[in-house]
């Protein structure tokens, strides 16, 4: 089931990829030259300046991933209803749900990093039933708690299907991202070309994510 799944997913991408470029790229475009401005030349970790630097990339990121991944999800939603959102309405759109979507992603995060830390498979079990909260808080409107509770409570039967496509998606961006990088790895501009695309494919696992959404919400409906 995942793989049909996965096929519905790559169709999608492909219909809809330049609204989709034209949402994330412009913010993933931004992101890739802070970093490479800010951390680009310092390799010592440690240093202030380096630690400093990084945590206004970081700040950044958490600033703009409200719009380009709110501005997605709208999209996707705009495309079922049969009115598919200009990609600046996308963006703009988004803006109404910035503060709910990055503390929902934050807290997302932090349940994650709680459970890799214990042996890893309770972080992997909370990310795959959280992964629809994203969708919860911008489509419904519901604040990050009760967005979270509400995935937790609709993902038992839908467990299996995201982890395996979620797993194999995140696998293979993660494995090319690392096979690509360490080839590009003396090459800055290259590898900040790189983090661009590798960040938009990205884009693929909020398709896939929102597809079983509308499965869970089509069949909670039923």
């Amino acid at each position: 089931m995942a793989f049909d799944y996965l096929r519905q997913t790559l169709f999608f991408f492909r219909q809809h990829l330049w609204t989709l470029a034209a949402i994330q790229l412009p913010f993933l475009v931004l992101l890739a030259l802070a970093n490479y401005l800010l951390l680009g030349d310092l390799t010592d970790t440690a240093n202030p300046e380096a630690q400093m630097n990084a945590g206004i990339v970081s700040l950044l990121r958490l600033t703009l991933l409200p719009f380009y991944l709110g501005g997605t999800i709208l999209y996707l939603q705009s495309v079922i209803d049969g009115r598919p959102l200009h990609p600046l309405t996308a963006i703009l759109s988004s803006a109404s749900c910035w503060g709910r979507l990055l503390l929902t992603y934050i807290l997302n995060a932090i349940a994650v990093s709680l459970g890799l830390m214990l042996l890893i498979v309770p972080g992997v079990y909370f990310g795959v039933r959280f992964a629809v909260a994203d969708y919860a808080c911008v489509l419904e409107r519901r604040g990050p708690v009760e967005a979270m509770r509400d995935s937790w409570d609709s993902t038992p039967a839908y467990f299996w299907v995201l982890l395996q496509g979620l797993a194999l998606l995140m696998g293979v961006l993660f494995l090319g991202n690392i096979l690509i990088s360490q080839t590009v790895a003396d090459q800055p501009l290259l590898l900040a070309l790189v983090s661009v695309v590798v960040d938009f494919l990205g884009v693929l696992v909020t398709i896939y994510g929102f597809r079983i959404y509308c499965l869970i919400r089509s069949e909670q409906g039923a």
